[in-house]
């Protein structure tokens, strides 16, 4: 059964429109990776999904649950959380306080505060200080700890590795099974096609605001999925690394 299921969505911003009829599924406990060069429309779809963005049409359930139409503050309450890119921490809070933010609506779940300290321990030795004097990746690590303090059913990563060191980035992949493994179903935005194979079970590619292709992460020709990538025909001499 589809924790998330997608169907036909369309969404825009004033007369432009960036999504056109995308669909999706993710099971519990699953992770599916998102790709698409810059302007895709995967930040697009990520707002809409956590409703940021209202959508021109289609369908967001959650558990057979229509949620389309919900505001982003029930959606939230409906188990949809995202980590959007560029963190957004409250500056002036403590790392702790940022974290503690959700908590008051949460559902009961295995997120508590020692639990997300034991999966970022870096987070546990910055908790008295302030969210504005932490580097990128520990901004990161703390955004992702807030969003897993809502004990949420979905849990959308918008862009996690994104301007961070690879062994930072490392250390983030390394986590998500653990994630997984508490049932929580994962949408991960990633533009490194290597990276978001090897920590999916499937993947989709949106091409200008469509689904490209979507697939098994394990049976997916990459050649195929670089070329989706770009809406062009890999061929030999195709560069390896897509860029970020």
């Amino acid at each position: 059964m589809s924790t998330l299921s997608v169907r036909g969505l369309e969404a825009g911003y004033g007369d432009f429109q960036a999504l056109f009829g995308v669909g999706l599924d993710l099971a519990s406990g699953e992770t599916v990776a998102l790709v698409g060069a810059n302007g895709a429309g995967k930040t697009t779809l990520l707002s809409a999904i956590a409703g940021a963005l209202r959508p021109w049409a289609g369908q967001i359930t959650v558990d057979a649950a229509d949620i389309t139409a919900q505001p982003d503050y029930q959606r939230a309450r409906a188990g949809v959380v995202l980590v959007p890119e560029g963190r957004r921490l409250f500056g002036s809070l403590t790392v702790e306080e940022n974290i503690l933010i959700p908590v008051s609506s949460r559902p009961a779940g295995p997120w508590t505060l020692g639990a997300l300290y034991d999966l970022f321990p870096i987070v546990a030795a910055r908790r008295s200080h302030r969210a504005a004097l932490l580097s990128g990746g520990e901004q990161q690590a703390v955004a992702i700890a807030r969003a897993l303090a809502a004990n949420p059913a979905v849990l959308l990563l918008d862009e996690v590795s994104l301007g961070l060191a690879p062994a930072v980035v490392d250390t983030f992949y390394g986590v998500l099974p653990r994630i997984q493994a508490a049932g929580v179903s994962i949408l991960l935005v990633e533009q490194d096609i290597d990276r978001a194979m090897a920590a999916s079970s499937r993947v989709v590619c949106l091409l200008e605001g469509r689904v490209a292709m979507a697939g098994e992460s394990a049976s997916l020709d990459r050649g195929a999925l670089v070329a989706a990538y770009f809406g062009a025909h890999a061929g030999p001499g195709t560069d390896p690394v897509v860029p970020a």
